[in-house]
């Protein structure tokens, strides 16, 4: 979570302005939709990049170690091999939000949304992880207890260093 929802920015204010439309959805009960999906990618997206649209993925730098390899060896169709991964799945942020919608916040909300960004990882990798039964489910930490990954970690440094309520991964 390297970008504040409070700055003074364009960006920031439709983050809050989109946080709290996910908020207004959760408390009155509405389903997990595409909309709601594609709100919360791009405000995931916003509190670790800053911008809405997705990541270069040639300069990201949350990324496996052999998506790293395979973007680092130079091969032309590099990006074939790589996809890019929620570490908590957007449909558990969106029933983490579905669970607090009593007493959710702007703040709790981009908590639950940027306390894991999303991760370049490669499709063999992805594949494996569903093979386990983590596709769509499951706390970061196991999903990602079979990929190497080094230089980050999962949860995002600023969420790190705020004691959490737990619960959803």
């Amino acid at each position: 979570m390297g970008h504040s929802i409070h700055d003074k920015t364009l960006d920031a204010k439709k983050a809050r302005i989109l946080i709290n439309a996910l908020i207004d959805c959760a408390r009155a009960g509405v389903r997990s939709s595409f909309s709601i999906k594609e709100m919360i990618c791009g405000i995931s997206l916003y509190l670790e990049c800053g911008k809405f649209n997705r990541e270069n993925w040639r300069t990201y730098h949350r990324l496996s170690d052999a998506a790293k390899q395979i973007r680092d060896a130079g091969d032309k169709d590099w990006k074939r091999h790589v996809t890019f991964e929620h570490a908590r799945p957007i449909n558990v942020m969106y029933r983490m939000l579905l669970d607090e919608r009593a007493t959710l916040t702007l703040v709790r909300a981009a908590i639950i949304i940027g306390e894991y960004p999303p991760v370049l990882i490669t499709v063999a990798e992805e594949l494996r992880m569903a093979k386990l039964g983590f596709m769509h489910d499951g706390v970061p930490e196991q999903r990602y207890a079979h990929i190497p990954i080094s230089g980050f970690s999962l949860r995002s440094e600023v969420a790190a260093a705020k004691p959490l309520r737990t619960g959803g991964g």
